[in-house]
């Protein structure tokens, strides 16, 4: 069953059991309450309107460890062919036969490891095809890992608009983000199809890949076959908000466990073993993340 969000002046609003979801797709804010809003949502310039304030602020850039340097808003109807062209390649029968293939192909890519190990390392590339390496994983496969996040959002809630665009994650990690604000409205299933879609997507580019490889097997494209294979494991880690953070809190029956980690210290959540050692770990893995950075650009300039 589809789930429709609504759309009038830029906000757009949900009725899910007894709460209303309003967002501001311009601003970026949402709020959730319990009184009906829907009266408010028609002049909004009138500054007796309880939502004035709400619809009028101004757009933040993100928070201080994830800054927005880009972003840009459109109809998603403008998209609608992606999306659907995406859903088919994620689909549960197209994903079993990409990953078997590509499994066996990485089997022979992999068989080179005996002859040559510095084949696989990134340091045999050129500052240039580095470059073209870089540009087209951050360029390509990360956009095309958040719009499969996307299509399955788009799938069961159809939103009017879609916003989209790119952030820097704790000061070194560029991240494209296409933005979900209705995702805590699905199911657990259905949330757990949506974190997993961008995973998916990349194992559809890693099957690509591995064909373009087997028919040239360029530098270019071994480069950019290893980096994706790097993205995917990277990616399935539970920490760093990235996608098996949000499987992990979903599996754990919480929002975002950092969110709750944060409120045991306010006794605003019951404490809880398994997110506090998670939020320890994951506040480790930041301070790495930061210093391997820093570390980097300071061995780049000495």
């Amino acid at each position: 069953m589809v789930q429709m969000i609504e759309e009038l002046h830029h906000i757009q609003y949900s009725v899910y059991r007894d709460e209303r979801w309003v967002y501001n797709v311009r601003n970026d804010r949402m709020i959730v309450s319990k009184q009906p809003l829907e009266n408010y949502l028609g002049e909004m310039d009138d500054s007796a309107n309880p939502l004035y304030d709400f619809y009028h602020s101004p757009y933040k850039r993100g928070t201080f460890t994830n800054f927005h340097l880009l972003r840009m808003i459109v109809n998603s109807s403008k998209i609608d062919f992606f999306h659907k062209l995406v859903l088919f390649l994620i689909n549960r029968y197209s994903m079993l036969v990409m990953l078997a293939l590509s499994i066996l192909y990485l089997l022979r890519f992999s068989e080179q490891l005996q002859y040559s190990v510095e084949q696989f390392s990134l340091s045999q590339f050129s500052v240039g095809e580095l470059g073209m390496i870089y540009l087209t994983a951050v360029g390509i496969v990360l956009p095309l890992h958040e719009y499969a996040h996307f299509s399955v959002y788009y799938k069961y809630l159809k939103p009017p608009k879609v916003t989209f665009g790119f952030s820097i994650r704790y000061f070194s990690m560029p991240v494209f983000f296409i933005k979900v604000p209705f995702y805590r409205l699905l199911s657990d299933k259905k949330k757990n199809e949506l974190i997993l879609a961008g995973i998916k997507c990349q194992v559809a580019i890693w099957f690509f890949l591995s064909v373009l490889h087997m028919v040239n097997p360029s530098h270019f494209v071994s480069g950019l076959l290893i980096v994706n294979l790097g993205l995917i494991v990277t990616n399935l880690l539970p920490f760093l908000k990235l996608d098996g953070y949000w499987y992990l809190s979903n599996f754990l029956k919480v929002d975002d466990y950092m969110i709750y980690f944060k409120n045991m210290f306010s006794s605003k959540a019951t404490f809880r073993i398994d997110i506090l050692i998670l939020g320890i770990l994951n506040y480790i893995l930041i301070a790495l993340s930061i210093w391997s950075f820093t570390h980097n650009i300071i061995t780049l300039f000495t």
